[in-house]
């Protein structure tokens, strides 16, 4: 016998505490229709109360540990390069490289002040409990010491690779155990970065560098006409038309290597960040002592020489002063400045960078104040900045380097769902740290941020925690508008998910056998997205069988089915979603629904 489909409503209020029990309806037959599609999603309206007000915590930093010995590598423990972090090993045991384990540093070091020569690249556990592996030349090709790290599962197989620069290749690639996978490129420089993206939306990510387009087996795949961004390049969709754009300093390439515009400015790093919120980027990068704001369409928006003087280093974007637009920050030879949306400049704090002229920095709202602090490192000094006014929070004069493009980091290093710096360090030209030093907070009260920070030009979208890389991600620019800065992946750190069953479906009615088949949708009316989370299905307490998913803001799905017997069903049935309490929500209390009387009559049929 066949019969029709058995829907319950459930109108559940969005961050509400009343839970509403389904009503069956009277059932016509022995089974139900088709069950509903479970990877089928849709949308639903989105509470914009669903924040939270963090408690506003300290900022006392302390050193957590340092690694300042190469046992494999005598002397290569020198670092003039910015690190990366990722997780490249399976801590906990579950067959998976993911998010639930301990992130590792990945890093180009150099002995004996030889940062222009071959060097070795070295993986150590981020919560300080040793080193993974170090490698000088794997499978005979050299890495350059000075090298900029990419980490992330370019080739979707579930395990992450590592590329840097390299010495007879432009770009050498390992496995996640440091055994070479493939080298690629022709144009070699050595003090650059790779980056990872997905370009042509494949499900499988290419490798930039510079003006060259690698392809996920090394392959090149074009090598543009114009800019480099000093080999500091990277790649997102600027025009939000489904295809990425390589972003190369004064040069923006389509996909396909073809020019899209240069304006007629110098050749430099650079960022992109919505500086008038008006939903559309724009490019900022830094060119021969000035920094300069470019169009979508390639005319320049604004150009102002750097008062620190020198060439200036790779721009950082965020809202240092919560104003609610975004700010540039840049240091120079003699000054980290701010520069305004407008390109005046917002402050200026004297350092010491005459070495390169060309550092980076980082910014993190460590605090939870709605301001976005500054860290950088100059030849002498770590300094943590206020970054509405400049004051300085941290001089930490423990610190030295040479100085080239590096910049500290800003990641929870040992998942503990508190940040810390990672701060790379030499004493090539001066005296102080080497190696790499990691400084938390002594009251483990800084705000959480991601356990990922996977290369140079990182922004929050660019890389899934478990270092996946998506082959469409969001806009950075439409949520965070930042770039080298940290945060959550699900949203802002005020934002919260607010979980929910949405409605439940018999899809089928199987009662001459004592079964039937349940589907419940789960939606998220919260203002942050989820990591994966639990539904189950319950007889009052005990677990019976359950998924789990994960859910974007302002997005539903359904889950199932479940198959249940009239003997589980006869003590009651619950459906509860987060059960375990992981997903942080506005309203933790109406993630559970009762699914009511048993629809089949006592004799076996549909109930009449």
């Amino acid at each position: 016998m066949r019969g029709a489909l058995y829907a319950w409503v459930l109108l559940l209020a969005a961050c509400s505490d009343y839970e509403v029990k389904p009503t069956l309806p009277e059932p016509t037959g022995d089974t139900a229709g088709d069950c509903p599609d479970p990877s089928a999603a849709w949308g639903v309206a989105t509470d914009p109360a669903c924040v939270v007000d963090p408690p506003v915590g300290s900022f006392s930093p302390v050193v957590e540990w340092q690694w300042t010995t190469n046992a494999t590598y005598a002397d290569y423990d020198d670092i003039m390069s910015t690190p990366a972090v990722a997780n490249l090993t399976d801590d906990n045991g579950d067959g998976l490289i993911d998010d639930n384990d301990i992130p590792d540093i990945v890093f180009t070091s150099f002995a004996n002040g030889g940062y222009t020569s071959a060097g070795t690249l070295t993986a150590i556990s981020g919560d300080g409990s040793g080193t993974w592996w170090s490698i000088y030349d794997p499978g005979g090709y050299h890495i350059y010491a000075s090298g900029g790290v990419a980490i992330g599962d370019i080739d979707a197989d579930g395990l992450p690779e590592v590329c840097t620069a390299g010495v007879e290749a432009a770009v050498v690639c390992v496995k996640a155990d440091g055994s070479l996978k493939w080298v690629g490129g022709t144009e070699i420089y050595g003090y650059g970065a790779p980056a990872f993206a997905d370009v042509d939306g494949d499900g499988y990510s290419e490798v930039v560098y510079g003006r060259q387009l690698l392809d996920t087996d090394g392959t090149l795949l074009w090598t543009g006409t114009g800019g480099a961004g000093w080999w500091l390049s990277f790649a997102v969709d600027l025009d939000d038309d489904g295809r990425m754009e390589v972003v190369a300093g004064n040069t923006v390439y389509r996909g396909n290597g073809d020019l899209l515009w240069t304006d007629a400015t110098n050749d430099g790093p650079g960022a992109v960040g919505d500086f008038d919120l008006d939903g559309t980027p724009e490019v900022v990068h830094t060119a021969a002592g000035t920094v300069v704001v470019t169009n979508l369409d390639g005319t320049v928006r604004w150009q102002t020489a750097h008062p620190g003087g020198g060439n200036g280093g790779p721009p950082t974007v965020a809202d240092f002063d919560n104003d609610g637009l975004p700010e540039v920050g840049v240091a120079g030879a003699a000054t980290y400045t701010v520069f305004d949306t407008d390109g005046t400049v917002l402050w200026s704090m004297p350092v010491s960078d005459y070495s390169s002229t060309v550092t980076g920095s980082s910014v993190f709202d460590f605090e939870g104040d709605g301001a976005a602090d500054v860290v950088y490192a100059d030849e002498l000094t770590l300094w943590v900045y206020d970054g509405a006014t400049g004051a300085v929070k941290l001089q930490d004069d423990g610190h030295a380097s040479g100085t080239l493009y590096e910049y500290p980091l800003i990641v929870d290093v040992d998942n503990d769902g508190s940040t810390e710096i990672v701060l790379p360090s030499n004493n090539y030209a001066y005296t102080g740290y080497n190696g790499i030093t990691v400084i938390g907070d002594a009251t483990n009260s800084w705000r959480p941020s991601r356990p990922v920070w996977n290369q140079f030009a990182y922004h929050i979208t660019n890389v899934e925690d478990d270092g996946g890389i998506p082959a469409a991600p969001e806009a950075n620019w439409e949520r965070w508008n930042s770039f080298r800065a940290n945060g959550s992946l699900y949203g802002l750190s005020t934002d919260l998910a607010d979980l929910a069953p949405g409605t439940a479906d018999i899809c089928a009615l199987r009662c001459d056998e004592g079964i039937v088949e349940v589907m419940v949708s789960v939606q998220n009316t919260g203002l942050a997205g989820t990591p994966d989370f639990n539904v189950g299905v319950y007889q009052d307490t005990t677990f019976l069988t359950g998924s789990t998913l994960s859910l974007a803001a302002g997005a539903a799905q359904h889950v199932g089915p479940f198959e249940i017997t009239d003997a589980q069903w006869d003590r009651g049935m619950v459906v509860r979603v987060d059960d375990g309490g992981g997903v942080e929500e506005c309203d933790e209390t109406d993630n559970s629904v009762d699914l009511g009387r048993w629809p089949c009559a006592a004799d076996g049929a549909a109930e009449e």
